[in-house]
């Protein structure tokens, strides 16, 4: 039915790591135009609300809801998974939640359609469920970067900043069993007025685990946050963290890259250049524009998707409440006047 170039025979020998050659690679493609629909360069999927977490900085509010099913139930997304295939693929796909590896088997038969037709996987998970067999399982796939959430260098703060015992453990010998079966791995550690003092030590810890990148990044207001404003920096502890960043980047130059996270103001305005760079796909189907726009244009359930795409995702970027939004960012990169994940998304 269709015939389109799958993204290792499009890259080549480019590190699928480089998200930067990866983007120009796409670019070149015209993927991103908006002349058509398929393939489509990015898509995420919030697999799940549930979350065997409750982190105090959640940006999309997970795991609140963990004894009411979602609406896209596996089977959905399964269904879905196959109608991308069938109308052209995606070049990549970022699986997050929520807890994407609580789907068990059912994640593997989601990813298994994709990769069958040549998709590159994100997969962001917290780490508590992955066992050596687990990341077995997880190796035949290929990856742009494969994400487990360390928030300390020790297990007492991890612990106490994702209220569940145990959980720094866990992540710690997720990410070895990663390494071991040797999928590229990417450290997210999220830094707080609690703990900017220990970038170094999460750098050096991050590079013993065998990572190859880690973000070092502050929280956006967003989700719990809202509740949780003592753990936003103040602009002097992000000088601290930029300055850190900086350091450890040259001290780990060749072995491991350190990076801090994009400003959220920043990437809305380059996701506004290239609306059909990616759009999220919530767990009760929604299809929401950027996972940091409260923005919503049409349901994967009651609506076809490449019609909505078509229709109105590159018209969604210049409406006057996106931009009213995104205009609406202070100098030190918060909307206070609306918390996205804390308040009902906005239809348009």
């Amino acid at each position: 039915m269709k015939n389109h170039v799958k993204l290792y025979d499009l890259t080549g020998k480019l590190d699928l790591r480089d998200e930067r050659a990866i983007s120009e690679a796409l670019y070149r493609t015209g993927v991103y135009s908006q002349t058509h629909t398929f393939p489509i360069a990015s898509l995420q999927f919030e697999l799940t609300s549930h979350c065997n977490m409750f982190c105090k900085h959640c940006y999309n509010n997970s795991g609140i809801k963990n004894v009411a099913p979602d609406a896209m139930t596996p089977e959905k997304w399964i269904i879905f998974s196959k109608y991308l295939v069938a109308h052209g693929g995606i070049y990549e796909c970022l699986l997050s939640g929520g807890e994407p590896l609580l789907l068990g088997k059912n994640l593997f038969k989601i990813m298994d359609i994709l990769h069958n037709d040549g998709t590159c996987f994100t997969l962001i998970t917290n780490g508590y469920l992955i066992t050596e067999e687990v990341a077995k399982k997880l190796k035949k796939y290929n990856y742009h970067r494969f994400q487990v959430s360390i928030d300390g260098a020790n297990a007492e703060y991890h612990d106490l900043f994702r209220q569940k015992r145990g959980s720094w453990e866990n992540a710690v010998n997720a990410a070895l069993a990663i390494v071991r079966n040797e999928i590229p791995l990417k450290i997210a550690h999220c830094v707080t007025p609690y703990n900017i003092h220990d970038i170094d030590d999460m750098c050096d810890l991050a590079y013993s685990l065998g990572a190859s990148a880690i973000t070092v990044g502050e929280l956006c207001l967003s989700g719990r946050v809202g509740q949780n404003q003592d753990l936003l920096l103040s602009d002097n502890q992000r000088n601290i963290l930029g300055q850190k960043v900086l350091e450890n980047a040259y001290k780990y130059q060749g072995r491991m890259r350190v990076k801090t996270s994009n400003r959220v103001r920043f990437g809305l305005e380059q996701h506004q250049k290239r609306p059909n760079s990616g759009a999220i796909i919530r767990p009760n189907g929604d299809i929401k524009i950027d996972g940091m726009a409260p923005f919503v244009i049409g349901n994967v359930i009651t609506d076809d998707f490449a019609e909505v795409w078509t229709r109105k995702l590159d018209s969604s970027w210049k409406h006057p409440k996106v931009k009213e939004y995104i205009a609406s960012f202070s100098d030190d990169d918060r909307n206070y006047t609306f918390i996205n994940y804390a308040e009902n998304d906005i239809y348009i």
